[in-house]
């Protein structure tokens, strides 16, 4: 264990806990205020971190996923800044280091905090502007399974805002949510330890 694998020890640590909070959560979801547990097809990721359940009941889940979001966002929010390192280009740089952290300290806060609606839609344009950045360094180098790994993401990401702001198919909202969760943190990984391999820089092209 290097210090470069921090973050993957953070994201690692991070799972268990989102575990015990979804086991933990009393029940009810916007379809249904009355139903059983938690239900990656109707809960939102924020469902989590309310004080009350949907159902009303004081939530259990909240002190577990308060830790884990905390170790996630910590764990993105360095991966971001390691990955800007890499790039030469200073407007792309920037790009991914501002926006990319910027993600991280709006997710954690959106939602831990009141003003949940805006600084989720905040940190959404965060990371959109943060994974173009990324995908510039990508497609200087012809890597072609991480430009089309991003792309997947900011897919993700434009379907569900047209399912939660534009009312196109809303009942498949929460596990798009969730797919865009764990395809974003998967494919910031993978750069992430593309990058960070020695003397690597993603805006040097490859050799043929």
């Amino acid at each position: 264990m290097t210090r470069r694998d921090l973050p993957l020890l953070g994201i690692a640590a991070s799972l268990p806990l989102f575990g015990l909070a979804v086991a933990q959560y009393p029940g009810g979801n916007d379809w249904d205020t009355a139903a059983a547990g938690f239900r990656f097809t109707e809960n939102y990721v924020c469902a989590l971190f309310q004080p009350l359940a949907i159902n009303g009941l004081e939530n259990a889940a909240r002190k577990f996923a308060i830790p884990a979001i905390l170790l996630l966002c910590l764990s993105m929010g360095y991966m971001f800044w390691a990955v800007s390192r890499r790039c030469h280009e200073r407007a792309t740089r920037k790009t991914i280091e501002i926006f990319g952290i910027g993600t991280a300290v709006y997710t954690f806060l959106g939602v831990n905090t009141p003003m949940h609606d805006l600084l989720v839609v905040i940190a959404a344009i965060f990371f959109g502007i943060a994974a173009i950045g990324m995908l510039r360094m990508l497609h200087a180098t012809r890597r072609l399974i991480s430009v089309l790994a991003g792309l997947l993401c900011l897919g993700l990401l434009i379907a569900l805002a047209a399912m939660r702001h534009a009312g196109m198919r809303p009942d498949l909202a929460p596990i798009t949510e969730w797919l865009l969760f764990a395809v974003a943190i998967g494919w910031l990984t993978f750069v992430y330890y593309a990058v960070t391999m020695p003397d690597r820089s993603l805006t040097r092209p490859r050799p043929e």
